[in-house]
């Protein structure tokens, strides 16, 4: 039995693990293929935001720790690196019903050769395409990223960042009615993508002979975007995406930040403007959506799921490359040392 884990300060192994007996109300699925985090993933490794502090979860207030700078992981005590997979269930508890052996499935599991999860979180994959199906959890922060930033029929928009997140952004504010929607990215292949998904228009702010903000607002006629929603984890891309914002505009902030802020004016733009951010539900942990109780958890991801069934939400293109387990800690290397090269690693086995 195998897993890919994280087991220390930028270090990712495939290791072995043993098999445990199912619970209550739990299965087992035999992983065909599953996925994990980028970003997150990323700053994890290095924990930066954690060094010296640790998060008091009953204040929700981050306070200073002399057990802040550990790092999360060990090999003792190694992170799971997986989100999604799909499979087929090998064993169900006695007390479950809805399944059966034999059934092929999705939902949120881990990168190893088994998993054992609870039977209500699970989708029948039927004809959805696995690919597809494997980006149902950064499509639950993207849904929430659009949701909550409120974005209606006929908006401008702009996606700063075109990982997973950004990208199912993308398609999603198609599927809203948006009518601008403005990708900005330095990798190409990515941009190139979001055409296909849905961009009207496409931004490089690599280039040297262009501010990308000054650009968002020239493609808008002038006032700029109605909301920008920022996918980079960077603090220059939340600059560019408050910088591209129209008065009374809002910063959908569902990048993972690391480390102290720099590239940030904010008594320019921000404070000119009167601009409104939120940072979506997804991102982070221990709250509820803005719109609960009418929406929850379960009933996001089912309308993700539907919006696959009808064919609505195609975004199987974003999971590359593909790789065996044992190569499993090279998705990390190629995330660091060659992003133009991956955007959703996915582990087959």
């Amino acid at each position: 039995m195998k897993r890919l884990a994280m087991t220390g300060m930028n270090r990712v192994e495939v290791i072995e693990y043993d098999e445990r007996q199912l619970e209550d109300g739990q299965v087992r699925v035999k992983t065909e293929i599953a996925s994990g985090k980028h970003g997150t993933s990323l700053a994890m490794l290095e924990s930066t935001n954690f060094a010296g502090v640790s998060f008091d979860q009953e204040r929700r207030l981050f306070v200073r720790s002399d057990n802040g700078s550990a790092h999360p992981a060990t090999p003792e005590k190694p992170l799971n690196l997986g989100t999604t997979a799909v499979g087929t269930i090998t064993e169900v508890a006695a007390d479950v019903s809805q399944w059966k052996v034999g059934d092929r499935v999705f939902g949120l599991m881990d990168i190893r050769t088994t998993n054992i999860v609870s039977a209500d979180s699970l989708w029948t994959l039927g004809d959805i395409d696995p690919l597809n199906a494997l980006c149902i959890e950064p499509a639950y922060v993207s849904i929430h990223a659009i949701r909550e930033a409120n974005v209606r029929f006929g908006d401008a928009v702009v996606v700063v960042g075109l990982g997973a997140i950004g990208l199912i952004a993308v398609a999603m504010c198609a599927n809203a009615g948006a009518e601008q929607i403005i990708a900005v990215d330095p990798i190409g292949p990515r941009r190139a993508l979001a055409e296909q998904l849905g961009a009207t228009a496409v931004l490089d702010p690599s280039d040297s002979r262009i501010d990308p903000a000054e650009v968002v607002h020239d493609l808008t006629g002038g006032p700029g975007v109605d909301v920008a929603i920022e996918c980079a984890g960077r603090y220059d891309a939340l600059d560019t995406s408050i910088r591209s914002c129209r008065v009374g505009g809002t910063v959908s902030a569902a990048g993972f930040y690391q480390g102290e802020a720099s590239s940030l004016w904010l008594g320019r733009e921000w404070h000119h403007n009167r601009l409104s951010m939120v940072v979506p539900h997804g991102c982070g942990w221990g709250h509820p959506p803005r719109d609960f109780p009418r929406w929850d958890t379960r009933r996001a991801y089912d309308a993700i799921v539907s919006l696959m069934r009808q064919g609505r939400l195609n975004v199987g293109e974003i999971i590359q490359p593909v790789m065996p387990i044992d190569e499993g800690p090279d998705a990390y290397r190629l995330m660091i040392e060659e992003p133009q090269k991956t955007i959703k690693f996915a582990v087959q086995f």
